[in-house]
């Protein structure tokens, strides 16, 4: 029996490394129409293994699968078969329950080839002889016709051959690597500035470049694309090329970058960039990509001020500070530029060098007779101990004209604050996130595709070095087509991730993390019940201490743009634990955080935490506030309210809610909760929360609305003994009946309590005035909406049959939409 591994024994042959193919005893046959290769392509890559009609139907259409879509995967499965068959492989694709299985031991494969060849030539390499593994990898590198699986549609097929792509690329570097060892620069030179072109983020690719520019005599060419891609990196993404690119770049400029063993491929952790220091700009430097920075019009005014007013009593000092990603280095860029523009010169110190003390104290020495030098100081928190000796020392011995910026992640420690020295003197701007106008301004000066910009906007919150990423990714994907969409995603994902999240020292606070990332606040009650096993209180201290973890009123958060990547990136990296996640988050919110909640601001919170919870939903988000609190105090109506209740009753809805209230206050006075200003004792909105066994005639025959209500009652369940009904009969809140606030959260909040937490509840009841406004609502909840209401008063009714929907399967009802539903901060959607 012939084998993949063997293809010159094997009579049929697949091919993916280009457009899809089978070869028969040497004719190439016919796979029919592209969603046909595409179910072929997930069988293909599954080989060996069971692939559920679902997951076909998934690979093939995703969310937009039609409702016959089992009924054509199979017709194309038959068709496949047939084919195969007439090629004398009746049995190549089995059926199983419920799925297909294709067996690849009677076919050859050229991926399967080309990972053998590969795998061929580093055991070559590793014994030394070069040749033979360069003229493997060229061999395999051979087999390529074209873009992987071209042509072929379907997320499955896109996300093999996104997988194949990058097996290609390593090979590509490592057959580059190999040929230079060998000597062959002047091919390496000619190659690599495509492969460039096509993969701009690509380190390796840079490296190899230098290397064969400088091994063939281009030294100055090697320093001049060196200086390049330090521009790319630094003006698009705020960062500088990584270790062993620069490690490279300092050899050549010593002349001492003849063998490169040292830079054979690794895999090492991520890390965050620092950019090296320079000597004083060339004022001359080119700004060809000014034009793509956006924002930071204070700071940049407060800088050209400081320029302007250098008089020479001493110099003036700007401190930027912000968290990584910011856009601290980009900013001191541009500060750069702007000196140079007025004249200045500039001496630009950034992340830890070699020695920078005696770095500093040389640009100290060369600014003598230069007039007003600008000093720029970036990654200040790097310096460690230098920071003493620059505050009272350094500093102070600089010209009196000089503008001096430092920038760092925490600012200056109170010892700057406090130092009489430097008040007047000390200027401290922190950086908070782009706006929506900078942000689209950035993202339509990277020439981003308009259709992307709401996506990358949406999900990079105003964070530059996650809108530059995602621009700049974006700008190839409308350029080449390639990367993906998904694998675009990720790779920003797992990028902002390495700058912004760091690391973790047990998966327990990995997944506190996530836990922060996913749920409003984060409390140790919250972790205790979303992280089991953890420690909560010790999780909690940490996560308080992570970067981009906030301290709010009600516990810990993570905003902006590091909460849409650790979201996303579990959510595909683990959906099954992503799911787990949100069910222990929400069980705990809508269990005994919602059970627990009482007091105004705790209940207002806790209807937020839902809202967060259900954001992927399009509905809930538009009926809960999102911002402000009322300073209120909630308690039982006391006699002395009755008249107040009741004239607030008139004045909103008129006689009849009036003598609603009149009545039930008489009969019911403890169903009333009152809501009032805490400042000023202002009656501000009031509710009434009726539970009824069976009401009694005169009841009914004073209320219209509960007449309704138990007559619908009766059609709908029978009651059990000792269960009752409960109406949420006033609802009566005059400023904000038409829009959410937090004091209609308050009453969805006392609502949901009842709902999910009252023993004994059959059925409830909502009567709410503006019926149209809040009927979206009550249909996402599942409340039915009475037909019968009398036309003689203003409200609409709206209910549930517990006993029908209970409350375990009505928390559920959108779990799905929760958990799945793409949203406006979807990357790259």
């Amino acid at each position: 029996m012939p084998t993949a591994s063997d293809p010159a024994s094997a009579p049929s042959r697949f091919t993916v490394l280009g457009p899809p193919g089978l070869e028969c005893g040497g004719a190439r046959v016919d796979l029919g129409t592209p969603q046909q290769q595409a179910v072929l392509t997930l069988l293909l890559a599954n080989a060996g293994s069971v692939v559920q009609l679902g997951e076909l139907v998934d690979g093939l259409w995703g969310e937009r699968a039609p409702a016959t879509g089992e009924a054509v995967i199979r017709t194309y499965v038959s068709r496949i078969r047939r084919l195969l068959s007439e090629h004398g492989h009746d049995s190549a694709i089995s059926s199983h329950s419920g799925g297909y299985m294709l067996d690849l031991s009677r076919f050859a494969l050229d991926a399967t080839e080309f990972a053998d060849l590969v795998e061929t030539a580093r055991e070559a390499r590793a014994d030394g002889d070069i040749p033979a593994a360069a003229h493997h990898l060229e061999h395999a590198l051979g087999l390529w016709t074209g873009t992987a699986l071209a042509g072929v549609p379907g997320e499955a097929a896109e996300c093999e051959r996104l997988r194949l792509e990058r097996l290609r690329l390593a090979a590509t570097q490592e057959s580059l690597r190999l040929r230079l060892e060998l000597g062959r620069h002047a091919e390496v030179v000619a190659e690599v500035p495509l492969l460039i072109e096509r993969n701009r983020l690509e380190e390796p690719l840079y490296e190899i470049y230098l290397l064969a520019l400088y091994r063939g005599g281009r030294r100055a060419e090697a320093i001049e694309v060196y200086r390049m891609v330090y521009d790319l990196l630094s003006e698009e993404l705020g960062v500088s090329p990584g270790p062993r690119l620069r490690a490279i770049h300092e050899r050549i400029l010593r002349a001492d970058a003849d063998h490169d063993e040292e830079f054979a491929p690794a895999v090492a952790p991520v890390e965050e960039r620092r950019v090296e220091p320079t000597r004083p700009l060339d004022p001359r430097h080119d700004r060809r990509l000014d034009r793509r920075f956006a924002g930071r019009g204070a700071e940049l005014a407060a800088f050209r001020d400081m320029l302007e007013e250098s008089r020479g009593d001493g110099p003036g000092v700007l401190f930027v500070r912000g968290p990584a990603g910011i856009g601290k280095s980009a900013l001191l860029r541009e500060f750069a530029h702007d000196a140079t523009d007025a004249g200045r010169q500039v001496w630009h110190l950034q992340g830890p060098a070699t020695d920078p003390r005696e770095r500093l104290e040389g640009y100290a020495a060369e600014f003598s007779g230069v007039p007003g030098p600008v000093l720029l100081i970036d990654a200040c928190e790097e310096l460690g101990g230098l920071e003493p000796w620059l505050r009272d020392d350094y500093l102070r011995r600089l010209p009196g004209d000089a503008v001096i910026v430092l920038a760092g992640r925490n600012g200056p420690s109170a010892a700057w604050l406090t130092d009489p020295r430097w008040a007047g003197t000390l200027v401290v701007r922190h950086l908070e996130t782009l706006s929506a106008a900078e942000s689209a301004a950035l993202l339509e000066s990277r020439g981003v595709d308009p259709s992307l910009r709401a996506s990358i906007a949406g999900f990079a919150a105003g964070n530059p070095f996650a809108l530059s990423l995602a621009a700049e990714v974006g700008r190839n994907m409308s350029v080449t087509g390639q990367p993906s969409r998904r694998e675009a995603a990720r790779y920003v994902v797992d990028n902002v991730l390495a700058l912004l999240a760091g690391q973790a020292p047990t998966s327990a606070h990995r997944q506190a993390l996530y836990v922060c990332a996913h749920a409003r606040d984060t409390t140790e009650d919250l972790l205790r019940a979303a992280v089991p096993g953890g420690r909560a209180e010790e999780l909690f201290d940490w996560l308080g201490r992570q970067p981009g973890v906030e301290t709010a009123a009600h516990g810990l958060t993570v905003n902006g743009v590091l909460r849409e990547a650790l979201d996303q990136h579990l959510r595909w990296r683990d959906p099954l634990g992503y799911e787990r996640m949100h069910r222990r988050i929400r069980r705990y919110v809508m269990g005994e955080l919602l059970r627990d909640a009482r007091e105004p601001h705790a209940s207002v919170a806790v209807m937020r935490t839902i809202s967060h919870l259900r954001r992927r939903g399009a509905v809930l988000s538009r009926y809960v506030s999102k911002v402000g609190e009322e300073d209120l105090r909630m308690s039982a109506a006391t006699p002395a309210d009755h008249d107040e209740l009741v004239a607030m009753a008139r004045e909103t809805h008129g006689e009849f809610t009036a003598g609603s209230v009149r009545f039930w206050l008489q009969r019911r006075p403890e169903t009333f909760e009152v809501l009032r200003c805490r400042r000023t004792g202002r009656l501000r909105a009031f509710m009434s929360w009726l539970t009824l066994r069976r009401p009694e005639r005169d009841e009914l025959e004073a209320d219209p609305v509960v007449a309704d209500v138990w007559h619908d009652v009766g059609r709908r369940t029978a009651m059990p003994p000792g269960a009752h009904i409960a109406i949420a009969r006033h609802l009566i809140c005059p400023a904000y009946e038409a829009k959410p606030s937090p004091i209609t959260d308050l009453f969805q909040a006392r609502m949901t309590r009842g709902w999910l937490h009252e023993p004994g509840l059959a059925a409830s009841y909502l009567v709410v005035a503006n019926g149209p406004f809040w009927r979206p609502l009550m249909d996402y909840l599942g409340q039915h909406e009475l037909e019968c209401v009398r036309a003689d008063h203003p409200f609409a009714v709206f209910g549930h049959d517990w006993l029908a929907d209970p409350p375990e399967r009505w928390r559920d009802r959108h779990l799905d939409e929760e958990l799945w539903a793409e949203r406006h901060g979807n990357l790259f959607r």
